[in-house]
């Protein structure tokens, strides 16, 4: 049947998207009204046990009369709804009948019980009080529609109708003023029992339309948002998991308030860039999509790691053979990027997260290519206006004085960025302002790594990040995979081996993790440390 158009039969669904997620949601919940509903009613079961021994009537013989009975029957019936949901994971077919089955039920036990009972006019009265009571639990607390709710809170009302009019044929014809006939008194009860079916369809509709918004707000398409885990240049970042595939992995959403129309063609531009990489070093693109509502986002791997630049941060300057270990990675990366005619732009400690992957640790990926460039001749106006774009630590001089004319050597730099700060546990330049930083990438030599670190370093290594560091490109290694074989040829260094990673991870690594994630949480960060895209067009 079309949801979507008007239907003369209720809708039986308790589970209506029939999702994994909503299966466990209504589980849970049906247990919990189970639980609830027994309690209280086994609470007034003891009340009424302790009222009638106080009566002075035998406590056998009050637990063996059959409305008391009864009353226990009811108990039981709801703490069995409890423990049917509670102990394990239920279809939508059998979470329908545990819904309606138990509510109903344990409604017509409680009717069949103050029917049985010699409590005249007054038990119609507690029965209402009990059907109106159950009907309006149920709605605050089972999930539903208020289609739903409207028709199975009808269905359970009515056996308080009949129970109400059986009540009244022995019941005294007169009370007070009115005349109770049998039919006076269902219209009574039936009254109540409308107020109560109202009321709780309408707190479903309330209720149920809240969760569905929290619901479409955190979900997008087949992936349901988690937790934010960063901020980018260009979009947020969060934790997700697919609907089906039940994997973990990273959302990307570009902004409202940044969703102009070049901004949406970067971001439409980055995916299909990144996509097309397939290095293993090289965050991996799952899915793109765009919301009902406009919401751009796409789908990468999910990384369980920390960022180089938190690795710094939490456990200082690194051994050179590691610095070599990672360097290569980065160049693999790049490498794979440049050859084909795509530039990161945008290369710092902060994009490169390191993990364990496929059980093999200090595993690198790089990620965030919201900045590429391609240098080919039909490379669009989005990358090519004149714009200074990346983050000024790792900008190089050329980045500032002639954006347009940017290759892949400005990369280079950002790589020789890396090392430095790895190597000493400090950026290569730094400063109050994004100004001054700038004004030190133009006119100031960099400092010795060894020099800064105030330890030695093998030299070897420390000239091969000071040439990619030359304000020249020209001086610079000609290609990431020259770098690499350079870092390949290191011979006066300790390796970084297999078993000295995972020794790392054993041992450093959880506390490690443990301040990068407080970090954070607190928000800790550095203006000097944000990506910068500022179209000199426009601000001219």
């Amino acid at each position: 049947m079309d949801s979507s158009r008007p239907s003369a039969l209720p809708d039986w669904s308790a589970v209506p998207s029939n999702s994994e997620e909503d299966r466990k949601l209504v589980n849970g919940r049906l247990a919990y009204f189970g639980a609830v509903t027994c309690m209280i009613a086994t609470a007034f079961y003891l009340i009424v046990v302790v009222i009638s021994v106080a009566l002075g009537r035998s406590l056998l013989d009050t637990l063996l009369r059959p409305d008391y009975a009864l009353h226990l029957a009811a108990c039981m019936l709801f703490g069995a709804e409890w423990l049917l949901c509670r102990g394990g994971r239920r279809s939508s077919r059998q979470l329908n009948a545990i819904d309606v089955g138990t509510t109903f039920g344990g409604l017509t036990i409680f009717s069949i019980h103050m029917t049985s009972s010699a409590g005249g006019l007054g038990a119609g009265l507690v029965l209402t009080l009990i059907t109106v009571s159950g009907v309006m639990t149920r709605a605050v607390i089972v999930p539903g529609t208020a289609r739903r709710t409207f028709w199975v809170s009808t269905i359970c009302c009515l056996p308080a109708l009949v129970a109400a009019y059986r009540i009244a044929l022995h019941a005294p014809a007169n009370t007070g003023d009115m005349e109770w006939s049998p039919w006076v008194n269902t219209i009574y009860v039936g009254a109540w029992s409308a107020v109560a079916v109202s009321v709780a369809t309408l707190t479903s509709r309330i209720i149920y339309g809240l969760s569905q918004r929290a619901r479409v707000a955190t979900e997008l398409g087949q992936y349901t948002l988690e937790e934010k885990i960063g901020e980018g240049g260009m979009g947020v970042v969060y934790r997700a998991r697919h609907a089906l595939l039940r994997r973990p992995t990273a959302l990307k959403v570009l902004p409202r308030e940044l969703a102009g129309d070049r901004s949406i063609q970067r971001f439409e531009r980055e995916v299909q860039l990144t996509s097309a990489l397939s290095h293993p070093n090289t965050i991996a693109i799952y899915d793109y999509g765009r919301s009902p509502d406009g919401l751009f986002y796409y789908v990468m791997e999910y990384l369980d790691g920390i960022t180089l630049e938190e690795l710094v941060t939490h456990d200082g300057p690194q051994p050179a053979g590691r610095v070599v270990h990672l360097l290569k990675q980065l160049c693999g990366a790049l490498q794979e990027a440049h050859e084909v005619k795509l530039i990161h732009r945008d290369v710092k400690p902060a994009n490169i997260v390191l993990c364990v992957r496929g059980g093999v640790a200090d595993y690198i990926k790089v990620l965030d290519f919201g900045l590429v460039k391609q240098t080919a001749e039909d490379s669009t106006k989005l990358s090519t206006a004149q714009a200074v774009v990346g983050t000024p630590k790792y900008l190089a001089p050329e980045a500032l004085t002639d954006p347009d004319g940017v290759d892949a050597r400005a990369d280079l730099y950002a790589v020789g960025g890396v090392g430095y700060e790895l190597l000493t546990g400090e950026a290569v330049f730094d400063g109050a302002t994004v100004v001054e930083v700038c004004a030190k990438i133009l006119h100031e030599t960099p400092v010795a790594p060894s020099k800064r670190r105030g330890a030695p370093i093998p030299p070897a290594l420390e000239a091969l990040v000071l040439s990619c560091l030359a304000k020249n490109p020209g001086a610079r290694p000609a290609s990431a995979a020259e770098i690499a074989g350079a870092l390949e040829t290191q011979t006066d260094l300790e390796p970084w081996s297999a078993s000295d990673a995972k020794r790392w991870w054993n041992e450093r690594a959880p506390a490690v993790f443990a301040a990068a994630k407080a970090a954070r949480r607190h928000g800790v960060a550095s203006a000097a440390r944000e990506t910068m895209a500022v179209d000199l067009e426009e601000r001219a």
